[in-house]
Formats: structure tokens, C-alpha cells, sequence
């Protein structure tokens, strides 16, 4: 037996945390059902999924526009198993949440979800246009002991890397303005309609052989991620684009060192990509890492990959 996991068993990794979700959602402890909360000062309304017993450590992902779901049924099997009790946060605008303005509001509504559920040691994992919002929690939740960045972008135009090349025009169209985000995307909606899920995730996948077998596998998600996606309004979609696309000044030189955490990639994304994630992550100060397969979906497909570093780590 390792040293890791002779300390795992004894309690002094990954020691069990209770807290109040009971207490917090509108329904009793609960197993992978989505709830909701009324959260802060504000009382503004956060829709959750939580599974696992009391006593498991929080380990939180923040979804990103694309997926707007929790992890798979066996991830949460696995995580629990390990120790961990998984919890998925629908951010603002997404779903049941509330709407807030800015990456900033998102940060400060979560916190307060944390603190009014009582959760502990929280190992979060923000996915995608979700990092902005993590950058935040990492830096200002006492919650949050570690943090996994998984496909973050940080300063960097990514635009060129987009599959098929229409994307990124889109995208583009979507930051200018309103009208922009609002054109771009009716568009998206009208071409699922025309298709479906399944056809446009397949369009931005072609790149990674591993994100297209996660979408196929998992095909009934990602049609269920869509219906949530596609009820966003313009405003929060131009703002998703926005913070994740164009320079975000949190990011200042080192400002992520002090604050335990890790920035995932996955093997399957470009070799420019590669270049600008590894040197943004040095810029930024955490340290990275990359996942054996997979891009956009590289969290999900490499789930158990992703808990085992968790569990080391965190």
C-alpha cells in the first residue's frame, strides 16, 4: 500500500466533511436530482445537483457553455467511493439560476452558496468559459482549499483554433454587441433545428477523435446539456464569450501562485494551443498539467484520470 493511500484510509487525505445542503435546497438530501437554493443577501435562486452521503469531502465543477451539466453517473459513483461527495453548480443565467452581471457576481453569488451550505475544504473544478468565474473563487473563497482549471483559455486568442472555421467569426460577432450576441446566437438555434444536438456538437468536435466518441457515447447529455444551453439569454452568452475569449485583467502576472491549484488541458488539443496554454499557465503562476485524451470534453471523457488527480492533489 502506497503512503498516499495508507493516509487516505486513515483519514488525514480527503478528511470527511459534513455540511448544510439539506438545509440550504428547496428538497431533503437527495441523490443526482437538481434542486435549488435561494442564496445571499439577494436571495437570488442557484440551481444544484448533489450526490453522496454526509461526511464526503465537496468537490464542485462549474459547468461551461457548452455542457451545461454535472458529470456522468459513474463519475459520482467513483468520486464518493473516493471520498469525495460531487456537487454541480449551474451557474448564473444557466438553467434555474439567476441571472447576475459579470464573472465578478457569478464569483460572489457561488461563495455565498458555500458559505450559507457549509461546505468545508472544497476542491473546485471549473470547466471551460466557467475559469474566469474559478480564477475568482480560488483567489477570494476561504472554502476553497485547491482548484483545478480544466480547458481554460486565459489571455490568449483562440479564435484561429475554432472548428469549423464559422465559429470563430461567430463568436466574434457575439462580443461586439448585443445585436451581435443575440444574431449569432439565433443562428446556433436554428441550425440544431435544422439538424440537431448531436450534428452541431460533431461540427466543433472534428479536431479531437476523443470529444467526438464522448458526444456519441454520451448522446442523450449532450442533447440534455443543449436544451439548458440554448434557453440563455443574448446578454449571458455574449458575456460567456466575452470573459473567456477576450483578456480578462484578473489575470495579472503571477496573481493564481498563492492559491493551490493545477491548469488541465487535453493531449488532443493543437500544438499552438498547447504553446499558449503552457505559457499563459507559467505567466499566470499554476502549475499544468495535460489529460491523455480529448479537448473540449477532456474532463468528462477523462473522468477517471481527472478524479485520480483530485484525489493526489487536492
Amino acid at each position: 500500500m502506497s503512503t498516499a493511500e495508507h493516509e487516505y484510509r486513515r483519514g488525514l487525505i480527503n478528511p470527511a466533511q459534513g455540511n448544510l445542503l439539506d438545509k440550504v435546497g428547496d428538497r431533503k438530501r437527495v441523490l443526482r436530482i437538481w434542486q435549488t437554493a435561494r442564496v445571499g443577501p439577494s436571495t437570488r435562486t442557484l440551481e444544484y445537483m448533489q450526490f453522496g452521503k454526509d461526511g464526503l469531502r465537496p468537490l464542485v465543477f462549474l459547468h461551461s457553455i457548452e455542457y451545461a451539466s454535472a458529470p456522468s453517473w459513474g463519475f459520482c459513483v467513483d468520486a464518493a467511493q473516493a471520498g469525495f461527495g460531487t456537487i454541480a453548480v449551474r451557474r448564473p443565467g444557466f438553467g434555474a439560476s439567476d441571472r447576475v452581471d459579470g464573472v465578478d457576481a457569478q464569483a460572489a453569488l457561488i461563495d455565498a452558496f458555500f458559505e450559507e451550505a457549509g461546505l468545508e475544504s472544497v476542491i473546485l473544478v471549473a470547466v471551460g468559459s466557467a475559469c474566469p468565474v474559478g480564477y475568482r473563487l480560488a483567489a477570494m473563497s476561504k472554502r476553497v482549499t485547491y482548484t483545478v482549471y480544466v480547458n481554460c483559455v486565459f489571455n490568449r486568442d483562440i479564435l484561429a483554433e475554432f472548428r469549423p472555421q464559422w465559429l470563430g467569426p461567430m463568436f466574434l460577432q457575439a462580443i461586439q454587441n448585443p445585436a451581435g450576441a443575440r444574431l449569432s446566437l439565433e443562428a446556433l438555434k436554428q441550425a440544431v433545428r435544422a439538424r440537431s444536438a448531436g450534428w452541431l456538437y460533431e461540427s466543433f468536435l472534428q479536431k479531437s477523435a476523443g470529444d467526438l466518441a464522448f458526444a456519441r457515447t454520451y448522446l442523450r447529455d449532450i442533447e440534455a446539456a443543449w436544451e439548458i444551453g440554448a434557453k440563455i439569454d443574448a446578454q449571458t452568452f455574449r458575456e460567456e464569450i466575452r470573459h473567456s475569449l477576450h483578456d480578462d485583467d484578473f489575470l495579472t502576472d503571477g496573481v493564481l501562485k498563492p492559491f493551490r491549484g493545477l491548469a488541465l488541458s487535453g493531449v488532443e488539443t493543437s500544438d499552438t494551443w498547447k504553446a499558449g496554454f503552457e505559457a499563459e499557465a507559467k505567466r499566470v503562476g499554476v502549475p499544468f498539467g495535460y489529460l491523455s485524451g480529448g479537448d473540449i470534453f477532456a474532463a468528462y471523457q477523462c473522468a477517471a484520470e481527472l478524479l485520480e488527480i483530485v484525489r493526489e492533489c487536492g
